[in-house]
């Protein structure tokens, strides 16, 4: 009878298809595909490049990726590497053994249970890495893996370093057991397989055999008891190092334990061989001495070195090859009759700057190494980039030397390269090495010509060329990202320069309606050329005490955007700008008949910015203006309000913790000290600074120091160019603003009639809010706040109105200011104030009207 095949057998279930062992194809196939994605994973884990993309670590990625397995091995390896750290290699080499033992036939048993030990003893070995060695990587915040990362600051934080390490290790080692713990029990027997191999080597006298095959011949010479021939027939193992006495007694007393001879003889032949051991490791040691200097790296003559760097690639900032021309600038000409200046009426850059500094850079270089050297630093110049003012010179250190040892002879380095001073960058994201930056003798003058012509202001709206960084890079930002920004220099360090370079990047990229600028000048003389520019909304603002006002009118203005935008449902001026008429009418329920209220109505906002050349007197002069500071840069980006406060005393009652929390950007120029330069960027290093637009800058967007050459913008290009602005449109002045002043400048002289310019300035919502003060008998602030539905700014601005008329009393601190009339003389209050008005030809409301209808032109 034929034997039935056992898959043949009918089973009483359904199932008996699952129960089947698989065929012997599908399970060839499937085991060559999961050992094909095994070797595809390790060679792009082995060829795994910190530079390929999408790496975050570095600005520019390899073109095409370095790693084995392109682009998708490149995010493989990233995405490993960054979760779990090098770790990941312990599944993987067990994935591969088990691969190789269900080739071979042999179970895996416990699956699951071994796969959990894999990962414990992956995330516990990552863990150990970020606990020893944090750093040791290529990926920036992520060396050791983010997962085991976490674990290690958990177990950090509740047990410290060595009761973490304790704990990890336990994990590491019970990890390995549970997953490998057949492999484990092999790794003994197969330790001593290799050492019983590897037996008859260890007891082969290597000494003996290298001493005879590097031993000079020498003539013999008769001694007493033969002891030359002795040496010469049987040599000894002789150690590579010089005996020192005390071994060659503690030789001579083990050896006369031993030998059984005649105490005089044993004397006399032990000095021999003592006499003979000494002569021939002379020679021994000098050989060795000479066969380490062939092995280790030779010191360079300056010649060679000088060759060497000559060889270096440097990477020399110059200056644009192209020439900016007015259509690079992105500009919108919709304005009606304006006019953008030429870009010929700046200055042209410099054109011989890299030929001459390249020949210098490498110079410094070798300088630089035969220094190091002088000082028994082992490291070597990799990588140089000449900016604009300094030059980086990227130093690879020998492992194990601490970059404490460059810092303690700094001073010793400049001395060497007649800089001023050196500053060293410890740690240079997507790199090993070392950063030293050092001065340049011949400075490179940035013009704002040649940044113009990159088109990094492409899709700004704000945009600001400020210079060049340390590499040669534009550095071109938009305030409207920043959104404020504070910048502190002393005197002739370029600070004021750099406003310059800020207001003339928005004169030839904004027209007036698009921008209106506020510039505070305490000087006189900083400012004085943007006079009756079209985009000023006020004159050029020299006194301290208008200035605070100027300030709180800015908070007001905020408030008064924000109601609007709240009404529109939009959340930022950028939305609110692109809305039509139709669309914002529509949102703000008006209809054809509200002709008026719609005349009220901005159709566009334009962007605000406020330069204050000096904040130490704007504070000294009103303590209460940092409050207004305050709120602006809190809340005012959304509204298109910025402000630019710049200050050549950056101390702590000046730039308080409050302002300095609101203003991520931040510019440090050449400072007076340490202290000032942690003030201003939290660090210090801004005190090393050169001058004459050397700075220091941080933005939202990196906490990374750019050390930069700021813009050189010359009073010839100022003139020019606001002469040709002036000719093109007049300034439009704000109303409010100039009420303001003549407010200020009124109080100043001691005139006390002051209903006029309150009724020039009044708001709105004046007469409704005197009658709630009078109904309700409190001159409260968040009184109107509620009942109005404006905000603090606005109410704020009407109880003062109101004081100023003599409707409310005095401020009382926190207690409510006392009502001093009643219904009627209120009643009375305005028949009198229409009867002026009526003789005057103009009323209140239409000073407000025409006030608003110049905020919809602007």
């Amino acid at each position: 009878m034929a034997r039935t095949s056992p898959t043949a057998v009918a089973r009483p279930t359904g199932r008996a298809v699952l129960d089947l062992p698989p065929a012997p194809l599908t399970r060839k196939i499937g085991w060559i595909a999961a050992f094909a994605a095994w070797v595809l994973v390790a060679l792009a884990l082995v060829s795994f490049d910190a530079a390929d993309a999408p790496s975050r670590t570095v600005a520019s990625w390899n073109q095409p990726p370095a790693n084995l397995m392109g682009a998708v091995g490149a995010l493989v390896a990233l995405t490993v590497y960054e979760a779990f750290g090098f770790g990941a290699w312990i599944p993987m080499l067990l994935g591969g053994v088990a691969l190789w033992a269900t080739f071979t036939g042999r179970a895996i048993s416990h699956p699951v249970v071994r796969a959990v030990g894999a990962v414990i003893a992956m995330i516990a070995l990552s863990a150990l890495h970020a606990t020893w060695f944090p750093r040791l990587g290529s990926l920036a915040g992520a060396e050791a893996g983010l997962i085991p990362q976490w674990f290690a600051q958990q177990f950090v934080a509740r047990f410290n370093g060595v009761g973490t390490s304790l704990i990890l290790l336990l994990a590491l080692v019970l990890g390995l057991m549970v997953a490998a713990d057949e492999l484990l029990g092999m790794l003994p027997k197969a330790f001593a397989r290799v050492g019983e191999a590897l037996e008859p080597l260890w007891k082969t006298d290597w000494r003996g055999l290298i001493a005879r095959a590097t031993a000079k011949p020498q003539p013999a010479v008769a001694t007493v008891g033969g002891a030359a021939a002795a040496a010469t027939d049987e040599p000894k193992a002789r150690p590579m190092r010089r005996k020192t006495r005390a071994e060659a007694d503690v030789a001579a007393t083990e050896d006369s334990n031993v030998a059984v001879l005649d105490a005089e003889d044993a004397e006399a032949e032990e000095a021999e061989e003592i006499e003979a051991d000494e002569a021939s490791c002379d020679d021994e040691v000098e050989e060795a001495d000479t066969a380490e200097a062939d092995e280790a790296p030779t010191s360079l003559t300056e010649e060679e070195l000088r060759e060497r760097m000559a060889r270096l690639p440097v990477r020399v900032a110059g200056p644009s090859t192209t020439v900016a021309r007015d259509q690079d600038i992105p500009r919108t000409e919709n304005y009606e009759g304006y006019q953008f200046p030429g870009i010929e009426l700046l200055d042209e850059p410099e054109s011989n700057f890299s030929a001459t500094i390249e020949a210098f850079v490498r110079d410094q270089a070798a300088t630089l190494t035969q220094t190091l050297a002088t000082y028994q630093i082992e490291g070597e110049v990799v990588g140089i980039e000449s900016g604009p003012v300094v030059t980086l010179y990227s130093v690879e250190l020998a492992a194990g030397t601490r970059v404490a040892r460059l810092e303690t002879i700094s001073k010793d380095i400049a001395r060497a390269l007649s800089a001023p001073n050196i500053r060293i960058i410890a740690n240079m994201a997507g790199t090993t090495a070392v950063g030293i930056e050092v001065p340049n003798r011949q400075k490179e003058k940035v013009r704002l010509k040649e940044l113009m012509s990159g088109g990094q202001s492409q899709g700004m709206r704000l945009p600001m060329f400020l210079g060049k960084d340390s590499s040669g890079e534009p550095l071109v930002f938009d305030l409207t990202k920043m959104p404020h920004m504070l910048i502190a220099g002393t005197t002739g360090s370029g600070k004021s320069v750099c406003m310059n370079s800020i207001i003339m990047s928005w004169l030839y990229t904004k027209r007036p309606d698009e921008l209106k600028l506020v510039l505070v000048d305490p000087k006189m003389v900083e400012m004085s050329m943007y006079a009756n520019i079209p985009h000023l909304m006020a004159p050029v603002v020299t006194d301290m005490g208008k200035a605070s006002a100027i300030l709180e009118w800015a908070v007001t203005k905020m408030e008064e955007r924000y109601e609007l935008f709240q009404r529109a449902q939009v959340r930022d001026i950028v939305t609110f700008n692109d809305l039509g008429e139709v669309e914002l009418f529509e949102r703000l329920g008006m209809t054809d008949a509200d002709e008026q209220a719609k005349a009220r109505i901005p159709k566009k906002f334009p962007y605000l910015v406020f330069v204050v050349d000096e904040l130490a007197d704007l504070m000294m002069t009103n303590r209460e203006v940092e409050t207004s500071i305050v709120r602006i840069a809190q809340k005012a980006r959304a509204v298109g309000i910025h402000l630019i406060l710049a200050t050549q005393r950056p101390q702590a009652n000046v730039v308080t913790g409050l302002i300095k929390a609101n203003m991520p950007c931040r510019v440090a120029f050449k400072v007076a000290s340490g202290m000032d330069s942690r003030i201003v960027l939290d660090q210090k290093g801004a005190e090393l600074l050169l001058g004459q637009g050397d700075m220091m800058v941080v933005t939202p967007s990196s906490s990374d120091l750019r050390r930069c050459q700021g813009t050189l913008v010359a009073d010839n290009e100022i003139r020019a160019v606001t002469r040709f602005l002036k000719d093109v449109a007049q300034p439009s002045f704000e109303r409010s603003l100039v009420a303001i002043r003549s407010q200020a400048e009124a109080q100043a002289a001691g005139d006390t009639e002051q209903t006029g310019e309150f009724s020039a300035e009044r708001d709105p919502m004046f007469d409704r809010a005197v009658e709630i003060i009078i109904e309700t008998g409190r001159g409260s602030v968040s009184l109107l706040q509620r009942r109005l539905a404006i905000g603090y700014g606005r109410a704020s601005r009407l109880v003062d109105q109101m004081g100023a008329a003599g409707i409310l009393s005095d401020h009382k601190g926190s207690v409510a200011r006392e009502v001093l009339i009643t219904m009627e003389d209120w009643q009375r209050m305005k028949a009198l104030e229409a009867g002026d008005d009526g003789e005057s030809g103009g009323g209140a409301t239409d000073g407000a009207t025409d006030d608003e209808t110049d905020d919809a032109d602007d």
